[in-house]
């Protein structure tokens, strides 16, 4: 494995003062960059390995987010640099990018602000690194894997399985990983509950549990507390 590349500061600032009449490179088949503002982490390496292109609607996110997050073996810290993301956006995962998000399908005015979301890091934040289409796939990974389980993915499979999850995710919420794997898993556990109206019934408990990842004494909490805390929503779920 190799020290992972990554674009200079200045040149990801020229790259976005450049947007506004470049933004028809997004359509073409490669990015044309200049090597020499590319640097390398020495304390990031990666094989670079090649993900499951988009087929139409199908973004292959929970596969995808599993080879990002295992080939490319970095501390949170590290995963909230700006010039690792656009980096892989534009160069070595141009093609995914490509087929994931066809800029000739968004209207001409908006085409600026669609770029700087999805391929570029405007600034640290959670919300931000989620737009980011190879940076979400990292930390939503990270963020859901559980090496204690049989299958350390199954909470990340179940986060990709629903929109609502991630913006979950990329809330305050998210950063209390105890709240969101006892999240996950109480619906995985919970059939019953959820069953053909799943979609509908995550929606509503998300909503009413907008303000529970908040409280001071949920870090304190196990996570089969929390689940009970859950559970207290069920009769209310399954009226819808």
């Amino acid at each position: 494995m190799e020290s992972i590349q990554l674009f200079t500061t200045a040149y990801i600032a020229y790259l976005k003062r450049k947007l506004p009449s470049e933004s028809g490179k997004y359509a073409l088949e490669k990015f044309h960059y200049d090597e020499s503002q590319i640097l390398r982490n020495p304390l990031v390496k990666t094989d670079c390995p090649e993900l499951i292109l988009p087929e139409g609607n199908n973004f292959h996110n929970f596969e995808n987010s599993k080879i990002i997050f295992e080939g490319y073996k970095m501390s949170p810290v590290q995963a909230t640099d700006p010039r690792i993301w656009t980096y892989l956006t534009h160069v070595i995962y141009w093609n995914y990018m490509r087929k994931r998000e066809p800029i000739e399908k968004v209207p001409e005015e908006k085409r600026e602000s669609y770029i700087l979301s999805h391929w570029f890091i405007e600034r640290i934040h959670p919300d931000i690194l989620f737009r980011n289409n190879i940076s979400l796939l990292w930390w939503v990974a990270y963020l859901t894997h559980d090496s204690e389980k049989e299958n350390p993915y199954q909470l990340t499979e179940e986060a990709f399985s629903q929109l609502d999850y991630t913006r979950l995710l990329a809330g305050p919420q998210g950063r209390n990983t105890k709240f969101v794997h006892a999240l996950l898993e109480f619906v995985i556990e919970n059939k019953d509950i959820f069953g053909e109206h799943k979609q509908d019934r995550v929606r509503t408990l998300l909503t009413k549990l907008n303000f529970i990842g908040g409280y001071r004494i949920i870090p304190n909490l196990e996570k089969e507390e929390i689940k009970k805390i859950f559970l207290g929503y069920k009769s209310e779920l399954l009226k819808i």
